[in-house]
């Protein structure tokens, strides 16, 4: 897709009011279709693609992740992954690292606590037992000490405080004792590593009260339990995988404890203890999606539910990718021997995280609502895609596109693409090996060629000097006539006498030549090469003045010659009148060359200044046309004395620039397949080149092959100059920053925040973002286009070929620029017949238009329109409004599919017309009726011009303003971004289906076939049918769906009828269980019982809805009466269609699950199994039984 279509499909917009009416723009559009086409083909695309790969099961299940599940699964993953654990017991470290031990006995103990990492929180045996031995083994008291205090909250099947105590105890001795494992220390590093360590562990302390105990310590039983009955924890397996984490967080129990550890409240000096984010309420959406990921092929990946499905996809990344980012925050703190952040510190950077992860979507750090989470919470509500702004949508789409980057598709793809780069860049060296070779022979030779010349005319100037020579001595002696001598040839001429002979002989070979020489006759020949001659005569200026001025003097005495040419008459005799006839036509030669002379003055001027602007394109069809305008005005001609061509030296140089030009041209046709291959391989366009101040140049593959785009850094001003300096690329820092500020705290110590190279190391990191480091933040970049190709011309003619950057930018602007061309309108061969308009051409095109008084006939021509009058009754000439061009490319393949370009009224004139400007044709034989009509000269944004009649101009001036104003009841209904056709996969359907395929119509059309699909098993599973009995409430229903279909709320109070009647068929809910004593019992204030719809619009009883039917024990549609009341609720508050879909793919996979779990006994019941959903994704409908996922 175009560029421009991209950006209006992003930015498409419909108002509510058009939204419900027949008719959009300038003919009848279906009213509920509005979104693109284009959208809805590339997000299904993006998530059939996500949906297919493996990856999404890392990020599907991102919202129900907890720190427990995570330190739950690290503990698996070895020392590799594992992260820090914080201290829950108070110790004096510094004291226990100053007892003196056996390190044999303190290796012996910290062996027997190892074994607590591996076990499972609720494993409290086994890790008892190791607690018991190395209490048992150590001879440091405060070692015992701090194990009997992580005792004091053991518990039976839940000893996850014990286990964090005794994992921070190893690690910390770990750190502070390196020679026990068997590094070599000396002992002055022993004591300075157990320095370090007592005082990070003092900073720990601090974070932690405990409640003094009055109890004797040396009371406390470590019997407890047996470790037999609790070692068969294990192998039981136990439902209780609480995390230590959540434990430490438990009040104590006075009954049961000493004593008990509680974090201080003080979020500000609260650790972090993990980098899961907060698990985000369950949305709409979400309560309609089943419990595990899409499997394809599905209808919940369709035209009719992706917006819903991109929002509930976009959630999970973006939990995903806040979560990755904690995890780089974590990292860089640590790498830096950094404080874990504070808990405060790390809400506050979760809330600016969307200004962190996609910053170049516009987000700005503090606002109240950002694009990016207000767009997702928007559609995970089920509210519509085209409320989304553009800036929004494009940040959705860039998320999905982030997310297809990381799949394992997407990589292969990669490694193929390398692979065929690679191969493509070989194939191309080969191919500019073989033109560097042709080039060589060529100038090889050319070489020999100049050789043999410079022999060949050594060898004819010492044959005519000996024959001379010899004329001049026969002459003297009168020994032979000089008719004899004249007979002789060279050879005999050589073989006169024995000194000639041996002077030819010693003449030069083509050997003896020297490098100079021969440059000088390759350059001569390349010359003569270029301009299809033999011999080429090289003038100036002046020379070429001075040699006309010598042929009209020649002529002029020629005329002299013949005597008095006033008296002279024509005569009788044959002689007179030639000679008269002669002066005469000497008299008009005379009277045309000397007009000549003084036209040709102003011609070569403009000539000389067109060949300096075409050797500075370099083009083929630039330098073609002006060195046929040099001709023209006779800066070349035919040389009589030497047979041979005369030329500028200008225009030599324009011939040499132009043979040039075309043996590149070929070079690069040859190797477009190849270049276009590896272009291919990378989806990221590469800049054409930079300028001297490093600013880039871009051409997008799916734009105009017109525009060029120009990407430059702005100049940062100080404080000094923001009033004094004005400028497009002059701005202050603070208005170039794009996304959150990075955190440089995390990027230096605490010992080098006050060193010298602090601020060098920030400033070097900073270059990243701005070449002079003063953003510490992504920057704006300034965003140019050059639009047509006579700007692009200028910017190659002042670009500097000394400089080597801009060098090579010149030279593939010069390709673009031919390959512009080649586009446009061919070859530029005047052989083919095809004219080119010159300077002077388009000068007189723009003659006779005049650039204002077009006030009356514009409004005649208003008045004779008489459409939008309202919108063009204020504007009383069209010269300098904007227009919006209507044109159909393709108008048999594709009628219905316009182009919109626009341009601006430059001038106006009355022109004659051949004909009616309406009529169609003319009788054969007939001539055309010459007719006037006011004609509007429009120059076109994207180059060019072109010429409105009346009507066009005052429909396209009503165009361009609805158009920009955003004009209620204005659609571009046949923009190509609307009617889009998917090369991968039509995933719209059908052409002429596709443009409406997220209607209600579609949906209606949908819900008919999927009622249809569940009808017959349903039907022979229960006794009383009134759904498709004699009552006739199945055909009413499909015949109003067919009828209404049209009408949302129609296709709405289908579905819930769709419903009710799938509800009776599955058999409802029995009398007495429609309300169980368990659901009865849930009260609010112990009064009022808690309904579905209070358990749907309470955001902490929202994670325990599951609307899925799971598991075997299927009786009927829904689990539960409230499963059906929230169910019903959703629906008949929902306001798009995608929701609807969803909700009818609940009903028919719950459907399903019935018609699966209640075939006959003769048949094998279909397993549904749940073990591939990772768990339970949501508590059932029970108040309070919030999931543990895993």
């Amino acid at each position: 897709i175009e560029l421009d279509d991209f950006a209006a499909a992003l930015s498409f917009q419909v108002s509510a009011a058009d939204r419900n009416s027949q008719t959009v723009g300038e003919l009848d559009f279906n009213p509920p279709s509005f979104i693109p086409v284009y959208l809805s083909e590339c997000h299904i695309a993006l998530l059939r693609l996500l949906m297919k790969d493996v990856t999404s099961d890392l990020w599907w299940w991102s919202i129900l992740e907890t720190p427990e599940m995570v330190e739950q699964e690290d503990e698996y993953l070895g020392d590799r992954k594992r992260r820090p654990v914080t201290a829950v017991v108070k110790i004096d470290m510094e004291s226990l690292l100053g007892v003196e031990e056996d390190p044999l006995v303190t290796t012996k103990w910290l062996q027997a606590l190892e074994d607590v990492r591996t076990r499972k929180p609720d494993s409290s045996g086994p890790i008892k037992s190791a607690v018991k031995n190395a209490i048992a083994v150590t001879t440091n008291q405060h070692v015992k000490s701090y194990l009997k205090k992580a005792m004091r909250s053991w518990k039976a099947k839940s000893a996850g405080v014990v286990k964090r105590a005794v994992v921070w105890l190893i690690d910390r001795m770990k750190e502070a004792r390196p020679d026990l494992w068997g590094r070599k220390v000396s002992s002055e590093e022993i004591a300075q590593q157990k320095k370090l360590v007592a005082e990070e562990a003092a900073l720990e302390m601090e974070n932690i009260i405990e409640e003094v105990s009055y109890d004797n310590e040396g009371d406390m039983n470590l019997e407890g339990d047996s470790d037999d009955d609790s070692d068969s924890d294990d192998d039981e397996g136990s439902e209780n995988e609480d995390e230590f984490a959540d434990q430490s967080q438990q009040p104590p129990s006075p009954s049961k404890q000493r004593s008990s550890v509680a974090v201080k409240e003080n979020d500000e000096t609260t650790p972090v203890t993990t980098f899961v984010p907060v698990k985000p309420v369950p949305s709409i959406v979400d309560l309609l999606l089943p419990p595990g990921k899409p499997a394809l092929p599905t209808d919940l990946v369709s035209a009719l539910t992706w917006p819903a499905v991109i929002g509930a996809t976009s959630c999970r990344v973006y939990q995903w990718y806040k979560r990755r980012r904690n995890e780089v925050d974590d990292s860089i703190r640590e790498f830096r021997e950094l404080k874990p952040m504070s808990v405060a510190e790390r809400r506050r950077r979760e809330a600016c995280a969307s200004s962190r992860i996609l910053s170049e979507c516009g987000d700005i750090t503090g606002a109240d609502q950002n694009h990016i989470e207000s767009a997702i919470n928007h559609l995970c509500d089920g509210n519509d895609y085209l409320d989304l702004t553009a800036m929004q949508r494009l940040g959705i789409l860039r998320m999905l596109i982030e997310t297809a980057y990381d799949t394992h598709h997407i990589q292969l793809s990669i490694e193929d693409n390398f692979k065929a780069r690679v191969n493509a860049v070989k194939a191309l060296d080969a191919e500019e090996r073989r033109a560097k070779k042709a080039a060589k022979e060529e100038l090889a030779a050319m070489e020999s060629a100049a050789r043999e010349r410079l022999a060949t005319e050594c060898r004819d100037a010492f044959i005519a000097t000996k024959r001379e020579e010899v004329i001049e001595d026969i002459k003297a002696s009168k020994e032979y006539s000089v008719e004899f001598i004249e007979s002789l040839n060279d050879e005999d001429i050589i073989d006169l006498d024995d000194d000639t002979k041996a002077e030819y002989e010693a003449l030069p070979t083509a050997d003896s030549f020297n490098r100079a020489e021969i440059n000088a006759v390759v350059k001569k020949i390349q010359e003569e090469t270029a301009f299809g001659a033999e011999s080429l005569t090289v003038l100036t200026l002046d020379e070429m003045e001075k040699k006309d001025e010598e042929y009209l003097k020649s002529l002029q005495d020629e005329l002299v010659s013949f005597g008095d040419i006033d008296t002279m008459n024509r005569g009788h005799s044959r002689a007179e009148r030639e000679t008269f006839y002669k002066v005469d036509r000497l008299r008009r030669d005379i009277t045309n060359f000397t007009e000549q002379m003084q036209s040709f003055l102003e011609e070569r001027k403009r000539a000389i200044e067109d060949l300096k602007d075409a050797i500075e394109d370099g083009t083929v069809k630039t330098l073609r046309t002006a060195m046929r305008t040099a001709k023209l005005a006779r800066l070349s001609g035919d040389d009589e004395e030497t047979n041979g061509v005369w030329a500028l030296d200008l225009l030599r140089d324009a011939a040499l620039e132009l043979k040039n030009a075309e043996s590149r041209k070929r070079v690069t046709e040859a190797q477009k397949d190849l270049i276009a291959k590896r272009d291919k391989c990378f989806i990221r366009t590469e800049p054409l080149g930079r300028d001297r101040y490093q600013s880039g140049f871009f051409h997008f593959d799916y734009d105009q092959s017109s525009r060029v785009w120009t990407e430059r850094d702005f100049i940062m001003k100080s404080k000094d100059d923001m009033e004094s300096k004005n400028g497009v690329l002059l701005k202050h820092a603070s208005k170039t920053c794009i996304g959150a500020e990075d955190n440089t705290d995390d990027f230096l110590s605490v010992d080098d925040r006050n060193q010298p190279t602090a601020n060098s190391f920030l400033d070097f990191c900073r270059q990243e973002y701005h070449h002079s480091a003063k953003l510490p933040t992504l920057a704006k970049h300034h965003w140019s286009c050059y639009t047509t190709d006579s700007s692009l011309r200028v910017l190659v003619k002042n670009l500097d070929g000394k400089c080597a950057t801009e060098k090579a930018l010149k030279e593939v602007l010069k390709e673009t620029l031919e390959a512009m061309a080649l586009a446009s309108s061919g070859d530029a061969n005047p052989q083919n017949g095809q004219s080119e308009k010159t300077e002077a051409d388009k000068t007189n095109d723009k003659a006779g238009f005049k650039v204002s008084g077009d006030d009356d006939i514009f409004l005649t021509e208003k008045t004779n329109l008489n459409e939008d009058v309202d919108i063009l009754k204020n504007i009383t000439s069209a010269i300098g409004r904007r227009v919006r061009l209507r044109s159909v490319p393709n108008p048999d393949r594709a009628p219905d599919v316009a182009e919109y370009t626009m341009a601006t009224v430059t001038g106006w004139k009355i022109a004659e017309l051949k004909g009616g400007e309406d009529e169609m044709e003319v009788e054969e034989g007939a001539s055309p009726q010459i007719t006037t009509a006011p004609l509007w000269r429009i120059d076109v944004d994207n180059g060019g011009e072109s010429h409105l009649s009346g009507k066009e101009i005052v429909r396209g001036i009503a165009r361009a303003i609805k158009w920009e104003t955003q004009h209620p009841g204005y659609v571009e209904h046949d923009a190509p971004f609307l009617s889009y056709r998917n090369g991968f996969g039509r995933f719209c359907g059908r052409a002429a289906e596709a443009p409406s395929s997220t209607s209600a119509q579609a949906f209606a059309k949908h819900m008919i076939k999927k009622e249809n699909d569940l009808y017959n098993p349903l039907k022979n599973r229960t006794y009383e049918n009134n759904w498709g009995g004699k009552a006739g409430t199945r055909a009413a229903w499909t015949s109003s769906l067919r009828e209404h279909g049209h009408s949302f709320e129609a296709v709405r109070d289908g579905l819930l009828t769709f419903e009710n009647a799938v509800f009776e068929l599955t058999g409802g809910f029995i009398a007495n269980e429609e309300k169980n004593e368990e659901e009865v019992s849930v009260t609010q204030d112990n009064s009022n019982p808690i309904t579905g719809k209070d358990l749907l619009y309470d955001e902490t009883s929202r994670f325990d809805i599951e609307l899925e039917t799971l598991g075997r024990d299927v009786k009927g549609l829904w689990n539960s009466y409230d499963t059906r009341q929230i169910f019903r609720e959703i629906i008949s508050t929902s306001k798009t269609v995608s929701v609807l879909a969803l909700g009818l793919d609940l009903v028919c996979r719950n459907a399903q699950a019935y018609i699966d779990r209640t075939k006959s006994s003769a048949v094998e019941p279909v397993s549904l199994d749940t073990s591939g959903l990772y768990g339970r994704r949501r508590a059932a409908v029970k108040p309070g039984g919030y999931s543990d996922f895993f």
